[in-house]
């Protein structure tokens, strides 16, 4: 929590804003990097779904990725995966749960989500496209954007197009389209009294289960660094220990660097990525840091001292 806080709010407070992409990213932004890889030779296996690995009992090494009655030979391998579906892998995988650091994951949890995107008969002025909000009946936190902004396709609408996420959903999931709707459009309708009087036109609901980390108090001592006990096996996501200061969307692009630069560095082959740094704490945060340093420093040298916090 108090990473996400200094990393989101604290440390840059005049940059405090979210950036949305301009449509969706798998259209924007995964699609056209999958064609961009393989124009370079690369192969993607859709549908595959791995269940255990091989091991080289020589070299310590996964020698294959198996995928139900199929295997492919690996010279290196990068799980970048959620914790609830490495948890499956694990549960699966003779090899995988022979190892404390594995198994430790097991320990730690997802969140469910649910989108709702919504098309209304109407124009509906939405002051901020991006709008965070807490405290409606026993929701943990809720957003919704105007797309009509936020998405080129929408810009010309006669009607109002809006997303919204819940996070902590489990409660909704099992929820008829209906029901979900007429959540959503009571929530919106808290937000902004225009919202009472339009009609829903079209909508298009998402569920998904254990998909965003849950960080909770001792969970940071269950989650795994890129690297692995196995010399060619790396892992990548948001979840992952590294110091680079990044969360979120950032973080898991940040550790997918640094795993494909573990992996150029095993098979020695390959250029490494470069890895932007974080731009410095603002001063005022810097001072802060320096005296809570200084002040634990004089703390530790007091009778008792582990005692207290």
């Amino acid at each position: 929590m108090l990473g996400m806080l200094n990393y989101f709010i604290l440390s840059h407070q005049s940059n405090f804003d979210a950036v949305w992409c301009r449509g969706t990213v798998r259209e924007k932004i995964f699609k056209p990097w999958v064609e961009r890889i393989k124009v370079n030779n690369c192969q993607f296996l859709e549908g595959k779904k791995v269940t255990d690995f091989l091991v080289d009992e020589e070299t310590g090494c996964i020698s294959e990725v198996v995928c139900g009655k199929e295997s492919f030979v690996a010279d290196a391998v990068v799980l970048a995966v959620g914790i609830s579906r490495l948890q499956q892998m694990i549960r699966g995988s003779s090899a995988l749960k022979r190892r404390e650091e594995f198994l430790k994951v097991l320990k730690l949890a997802g969140i469910d989500v649910l989108t709702a995107t919504l098309w209304l008969d109407r124009k509906v002025r939405i002051p901020n496209a991006i709008n965070a909000c807490f405290g409606f009946d026993d929701l943990s936190g809720w957003a919704f954007f105007d797309l009509n902004t936020i998405y080129d396709e929408f810009k010309d609408d006669s009607g109002t197009v809006v997303e919204a996420n819940f996070y902590r959903a489990n409660h909704l999931l099992p929820l008829e389209d209906e029901q979900i709707v007429q959540k959503v459009m009571s929530c919106l309708s808290k937000c902004q009294n225009a919202f009472k009087d339009v009609n829903v036109a079209k909508m298009k609901i998402g569920r998904y289960p254990e998909s965003l980390t849950h960080y909770f108090p001792g969970s940071y001592e269950h989650m795994m660094r890129g690297a692995t006990t196995f010399p060619n096996l790396f892992v990548a996501g948001d979840w992952i220990i590294n110091r680079h200061g990044s969360w979120a969307q950032e973080k898991a692009f940040v550790t997918g660097l640094e795993a494909a630069n573990r992996v150029v560095d095993y098979l020695e082959e390959g250029s490494f990525a470069k890895i932007i740094p974080l731009e410095e704490d603002e001063p005022h945060v810097q001072s802060f840091h320096s005296f809570n340093r200084s002040f634990n420093e004089i703390r530790a040298q007091l009778p008792l001292s582990e005692f207290f916090l």
